[in-house]
């Protein structure tokens, strides 16, 4: 059937719930059933916008990669389940695309800072675009993370191409900068850069559950200077 004005209304509920579902149950646990109870339809009515729990998921995750901008749904209903793969090729390229950080990518590619107030310019904006990235797909990474749990193939995904990915090319990034003397490191880069990314995951993604205070903009303050703080470029630079 077309998607009209009222039967999208219940489209985005749907994805709203399903959304809150996916992200704290991950894909495996999820149910059809109870994604229908938190709406307040029957599951028989679930399917007449979505033949399956997959063609939900998939929904679900494409509406996540288009923030911040608009998602625009299926015309025509039920949204049918994909074909196998297609849900893994589409966030392969997703993430190949989304996931690239210009600060870091300078960083690893350009020329050492010269002063000390450089690299500390330098490693907060590295840190601070981290934070914004994983703020602007909040959504997505919170639903990858738990799905991830029971998943293999997710897992997989997400940690070559994003969580292993990132951490893994912040490693390399405070390991040159280390054997440069320009950075501090309180520990081995690797461990140093799990750090980093404990902070930006935990303020970025999943602030709300841990309850932190303050905005967003607040948050991103808090990460910024405590990774400037921990590796203090002052002691080193001379």
């Amino acid at each position: 059937m077309p998607l009209s004005a009222e039967s999208e209304a219940t489209f985005t509920r749907i994805l709203d719930e399903a959304e809150a579902l996916f992200a704290t149950r991950g894909y495996r646990r999820t149910r059809l059933s109870e994604v229908a109870a938190a709406v307040g339809v029957s599951e028989p009515a679930l399917y007449r916008y979505f033949r399956g729990k997959d063609a939900l998921f998939e929904q679900v995750l494409r509406r996540a990669a288009a923030s911040p901008g608009p998602y625009e749904p299926p015309q025509n209903l039920p949204v049918p389940n994909p074909e196998p793969g297609q849900i893994e090729s589409f966030l392969r390229a997703f993430f190949e695309e989304s996931r690239r950080v210009a600060a870091l990518e300078r960083a690893l590619l350009g020329p050492a800072p010269r002063t000390t107030e450089e690299a500390r310019t330098e490693l907060a904006g590295v840190v601070g675009e981290l934070f914004d990235l994983a703020t602007r797909y909040r959504a997505g990474a919170r639903i990858m993370n738990a799905s991830a749990l029971e998943s293999p193939e997710l897992g997989r995904i997400w940690d070559e191409n994003v969580r292993g990915y990132l951490t893994r090319a912040v490693e390399r990034y405070l390991g040159q900068r280390s054997d440069e003397g320009k950075l501090a490191l309180p520990t081995d880069p690797i461990d140093a850069a799990v750090v980093v990314a404990s902070l930006v995951t935990s303020h970025a993604v999943h602030a709300v559950e841990l309850g932190l205070p303050g905005s967003v903009e607040h948050r991103r303050g808090v990460v910024v200077a405590s990774v400037v703080a921990m590796l203090e470029p002052r002691k080193v630079i001379r």
